[in-house]
């Protein structure tokens, strides 16, 4: 899959972050100049706090960065080596609020500074607090990388923010565990869960009320006016995917045909077909992957049986249900539970 087809006018992320990406590998000793040939990006232009790169050219440069150092692990090192300035504006508003629930309602409100590949959404799940990342686009190969980063960067933002406090509660993921995952899992303070119907970091919710050591309510509304000002700055792109998978989602079991969804949409389904494509993705991927996340949560996460598993996601009966699922993670639902 791939993000070629995306408007840089849209679909874009500062770059601040690719400067930082190009610090990592310079430590590795590879020169910027090898990481942006063949890019519209000039060099330097991330002294611009304001400067941002399209989609299509920090694709070019990660896949590039991912193939030099043959670390497909690297996100994790990236969100790692993030402070809070990296995140401009946005940062200093979080780092200065009151609490972690106001730091995290303003992450969410000003992303679109920050990116428009992917945004941020919370809400609460019983006595969980979500943070959960939306892809904007279909990021493919690059999901990895951007997630991990994204994580690894909130984790160790909240332990500056929340001295001696532990932030996480778990981490899902929305595709399949990496290879090199197998030997970084025991590093992880908290559980890790693949292949997950959502990209999200999960905590307690009473978290949410945790003081942050550097608040400071005048600071915090400056730079918020900051990052008001950026954003009328920055095109937002269509949600479409979010609307495609709230849509499927709603049906509580019975998931709606291309064609319904287009309705939904007040679009043709010809029309939603072409959009999701220019996005990377197809209506059959995004029902399947919210399909295998479901059920590999219900697997993991509940004592359910196959036979309901298969009945709450629409199969007529467990053996179908079970060859979906093998096409989907090589496994059966059984020897997943195991």
């Amino acid at each position: 899959m791939t993000i070629l087809k995306m408007d840089p006018a849209e679909y874009s992320v500062s770059a601040e972050y690719l400067s930082l990406m190009l610090d990592v590998l310079a430590r590795r000793g590879i020169a910027s100049e090898e990481l942006l040939v063949g890019t519209q990006i000039e060099s330097g232009c991330w002294r611009d706090p304001k400067a941002r790169v399209s989609a299509q050219d920090f694709e070019r440069v990660a896949r590039r960065a991912i193939r030099m150092t043959g670390e497909p692990w690297i996100g994790w090192e990236l969100g790692a080596s993030m402070t809070l300035s990296s995140h401009g504006f946005l940062g200093y508003a979080a780092m200065s609020s009151a609490t972690l629930g106001e730091a995290l309602e303003l992450a969410v409100k000003y992303f679109r500074t920050r990116s428009t590949m992917v945004q941020l959404e919370t809400f609460k799940d019983g006595d969980m607090a979500v943070l959960q990342v939306n892809e904007l686009l279909s990021l493919g190969e690059l999901t990895p990388l951007t997630m991990e980063s994204l994580f690894s960067s909130f984790h160790f933002m909240g332990q500056k923010l929340l001295p001696g406090m532990e932030v996480l509660g778990e981490l899902r993921f929305s595709y399949p565990e990496p290879d090199y995952f197998e030997r970084m899992r025991p590093l992880m303070p908290v559980p890790v869960y693949f292949d997950c119907a959502y990209n999200q970091m999960r905590f307690p919710v009473e978290r949410m009320d945790f003081t942050l050591q550097f608040a400071d309510p005048r600071l915090a509304k400056m730079a918020a006016d900051q990052c008001e000002q950026e954003m009328a700055t920055i095109k937002a792109p269509p949600a479409l995917l979010g609307q495609v998978r709230r849509i499927i989602l709603a049906g509580g079991g019975r998931f709606p045909s291309v064609e319904e969804v287009a309705s939904d949409l007040h679009m043709s389904s010809r029309t939603l077909k072409r959009k999701l494509q220019q996005l990377g993705t197809s209506y059959q991927e995004i029902l399947d992957g919210l399909r295998k996340g479901l059920a590999v949560e219900f697997l993991t996460q509940s004592d359910h049986t196959v036979d309901e598993i298969a009945m709450s996601l629409g199969y007529s009966d467990a053996s179908n249900f079970a060859r979906a699922f093998r096409r989907w993670t090589s496994r059966s639902p059984s020897d997943y539970r195991t």
